[in-house]
């Protein structure tokens, strides 16, 4: 049994289905809720990107643009700069 769900969008006026994992239809609705967009204009903006209307093309597109947007709105960790400990003295 799969874990993805299949979903129906519509992508440059014609009805497509999409097969995504439900962490990331929930990160697609998350992302298009900030960008103030429906799931569809954002699945639009993405197909127009990538040039893929194909769903399978279209769902990897998603999956990748997804996980670059939350790790772009992750901060960065500090550089770790290396701090000689100091020696005892014998």
């Amino acid at each position: 049994m799969s874990s993805k769900k299949l979903r129906n969008i519509y992508v440059a006026g014609k009805r497509t289905s999409m097969r995504l994992e439900a962490a990331f239809w929930e990160g697609l609705e998350e992302i298009a809720q900030r960008e103030s967009l429906t799931v569809g204009e954002l699945c639009n903006r993405l197909a127009e990107r990538v040039e893929a209307v194909d769903a399978s093309n279209l769902s990897s597109a998603v999956r990748v643009y997804v996980l670059e947007y939350f790790r772009e709105a992750t901060p960065k960790p500090q550089e770790f700069s290396y701090t000689p400990l100091a020696m005892a003295a014998e």
